[in-house]
């Protein structure tokens, strides 16, 4: 009998041993949570300086120069831009931007040959005569396939390269540029095309449904790091939710179980310097849909 105690008691700890080890396989794999913590964690054991007024983070510091630049001076605080000048404002930001990479040595590394904008171009180009299934992709198991190597199919080598390279080495201004460029592919209805062409807002709207809805696109957000796949979880949401106000859903995506994770998830990541404007953005369009249905 003794023996039998014995015998029952090593499976159970076998039994044991097995699952701890198969909990630290699966969740210590570096999936959006455990990296969270991990960030956080670093972020907790840094010192923390105590600031003035006057000592705000960089990328406050430089959200507020874009604000106040206008391609001809300064702006007096409180101005505000006409449609004209905020145009004029968007496009040489854009321009500024890439005259910023050109400059840099790990983008010269790279040896594009090109300068960044004009590389910038043709990337936009072929991405817009190249377009991903942002829904249904589960009717056809070859839709699924393409979407997954969707940027892989259509970009270049180089091109692949170079977005890596600025996503990693631009990491702390990703917030600044990220609004930038979301500004500048918004601002079709009221400002002329510029050196760069932009994309039409029914191609930016797939390609948002693409890494929203589709099992590719969101394979794909999920192997980027934490800071990157919020904001750009955030700002295709931001798409999908114009797209359906200007009654241009075509495909019906649904982004109101979206909203309220997404929110708090952003609401608790400290990395997020204007976490908070994200998370009540998208709590008052989780709002508007919620609205919209009891009246409906």
């Amino acid at each position: 009998m003794r023996g039998n105690r014995s015998l029952l008691l090593l499976i159970i700890v076998f039994v044991a041993a097995g699952l701890i080890a198969l909990f630290f396989a699966y969740y210590g794999n570096g999936d959006g949570k455990e990296q969270a913590l991990q960030e956080t964690k670093q972020l907790e054991e840094k010192p923390v300086k105590e600031e003035d007024d006057n000592s705000q983070p960089i990328k406050a510091q430089e959200m507020q120069k874009r604000d106040e630049k206008v391609s001809e001076g300064k702006v007096e605080e409180g101005q505000a831009l006409s449609v004209e000048d905020e145009c004029l404002k968007i496009e040489k930001d854009i321009e500024e931007f890439f005259v910023y990479l050109d400059q840099k040595e790990y983008i010269k590394n790279l040896g594009i040959g090109e300068g960044t904008l004009s590389r910038f171009k043709d990337i936009v180009s072929e991405l817009s005569l190249h377009m991903p299934v942002p829904a249904g992709e589960g009717l056809r198991y070859d839709s699924i396939i393409s979407n997954i190597y969707h940027f892989y199919r259509i970009l270049d080598l180089k091109d692949i390269l170079f977005i890596r390279s600025v996503l990693k080495n631009e990491a702390e201004a990703m917030e600044v540029n990220l609004s930038m460029f979301y500004k500048w592919l918004m601002s079709g209805d009221e400002c002329e095309q510029g050196k760069v062409q932009r994309p039409s807002f029914s191609n930016l709207y797939e390609y948002a449904g693409y890494l929203i809805n589709s099992i590719g696109g969101r394979a794909y957000l999920f192997r980027r790091n934490t800071n990157l796949r919020l904001l750009l979880n955030y700002y295709c949401l931001l798409v999908i939710h114009e797209a359906d106000k200007r009654k241009m859903n075509s495909y019906g995506i649904d982004i109101a179980p979206f909203l309220g994770p997404l929110a708090e998830e952003i609401e608790n990541y400290p990395l997020l310097y204007f976490r908070k404007e994200y998370a009540g953005n998208l709590l008052e369009i989780k709002d508007y849909y919620s609205k919209k249905r009891k009246g409906s």
